[in-house]
């Protein structure tokens, strides 16, 4: 008998991460006219009509219920991308009243979304545009940025009466003290890098789930923008990639990049952003209003394909429990799992080529039953948790 981990739940392909930032007690009167509008709201208007989570679910993921979503979230008062601007602006910390915290922590009880960290203020606000400091550019040394996260994993404690697991660079920009005090901070997970954008680097290996920092805190890729398939940007993107890479692998192979990361069971992590509005004006891009159709495409895509819709932080524990599980295979109808990692219980998928049995008992006396892989011939799965030392009977 032969036991192997998978590399992802349930033997997927790929896992698919739908990312979006900027999710905040904000909002940007456009219009001048006290009501919120479509598109203008960053999470102030809650579940209202025209807010932009009522936007999302009604009009992007109505038809596709299996899709979950991971926001990155401005926990305190968003800082204005210029200093001087006449748009009327809201914006104040998602602590602000009793019910600004229960609809984000609503949203982050919901199984299906989780609110990540994005920053306590998003940076430092510019004459222009372009002199926006982005918050992890601001810190002169790894104290001051420690600092400010623990006063954002303050309010995000305070909100949600836990501490966030992980989070993203705001602009994806950092420092030489930026990825220390993550390492430093608790963090299970964080997003570095679009990765696209990386040199030096193998195409395929710049998506590819790894760990940084002496405390390993699990490093996930950002593949792509939701607004792929909206023509003018996928031609630019393409653009960018046959520039800064060289013609890579999936396009010399006639691949969409989609088709390129499932061959290759990579991550396909898409981001976003909630709202379009900015204070000086101009559009922010990539968002769920411009890219409705593009996402739908994506995700109609997906739904024929071999993939498992996660959160970030349920793809980076499967991570942990993947590289920190060995299997022991102990006699004829019994395998004992070796745990070294810091989740409590963690799901796991093992592959097996035996066709004798149909349920594993667990030390802890729950039954798993067998399962015939859907997408893999003669191929035998068990989705389990991992439990203390102990033995997993087949019978």
């Amino acid at each position: 008998m032969e036991i192997k981990i998978a590399k992802w739940y349930k033997n997927v392909n790929s896992p698919v991460l739908f990312m979006i930032d900027d999710f905040a007690n904000v909002w940007i009167d456009l219009n001048n006219n006290g009501k919120v509008n479509l598109g203008e709201d960053w999470g102030y208007a809650k579940n209202n009509l025209n807010s932009s989570f009522r936007f999302l679910n009604e009009k992007v993921l109505e038809d596709f219920p299996d899709v979950k979503v991971t926001f990155f979230t401005l926990v305190g008062k968003r800082s204005s991308v210029i200093k001087n601007y006449n748009i009327p602006r809201f914006a104040e910390s998602i602590d602000y009243d009793y019910l600004t915290k229960e609809f984000f922590k609503s949203i982050n009880d919901d199984e299906r979304f989780e609110i990540a960290y994005h920053g306590l203020t998003h940076g430092i606000s510019g004459e222009n545009a372009k002199d926006f400091c982005q918050e992890w550019k601001t810190f002169n040394s790894v104290e001051e940025a420690i600092n400010q996260i623990e006063k954002g994993k303050k309010i995000y404690f305070d909100t949600f009466g836990k501490f966030p697991k992980g989070g993203k660079y705001c602009g994806y920009e950092s420092n030489e003290f930026s990825d220390e005090s993550i390492n430093k901070t608790g963090f299970l997970w964080w997003c570095r890098y679009w990765n696209p954008k990386l040199k030096n680097i193998p195409f395929r290996k710049r998506f590819e789930i790894k760990y940084f920092g002496s405390n390993k805190v699990i490093d996930i890729p950002s593949a792509f923008s939701g607004s792929y398939f909206t023509f003018k940007r996928r031609n630019s993107f393409i653009k960018y990639i046959f520039k800064n890479c060289i013609k890579p692998i999936w396009i010399k192979k006639g691949l969409t990049l989609l088709e390129f990361l499932l061959e290759n069971k990579l991550i396909i992590s898409i981001q976003e952003h909630i709202s379009p509005s900015r204070v000086d004006g101009k559009r922010q891009t990539p968002n769920i209003f411009d890219d409705k159709e593009s996402l739908k495409i994506i995700f109609k895509f997906l739904k024929n394909n071999n993939v498992w819709y996660a959160t970030a932080t349920e793809v980076a524990e499967y991570f942990e429990a993947r590289e920190n599980t060995k299997v022991f295979i102990i006699g004829k109808n019994k395998f004992k799992l070796h745990y070294t990692g810091r989740i409590e219980k963690p799901l796991l998928t093992l592959l097996i080529n035996e066709n004798t049995f149909k349920k594993v008992i667990s030390p802890s006396g729950k039954i798993y039953k067998i399962m015939k892989d859907p997408y893999k011939h003669n191929s035998n799965l068990i989705n389990l948790r991992i439990e203390d030392e102990g033995y997993y009977n087949f019978y």
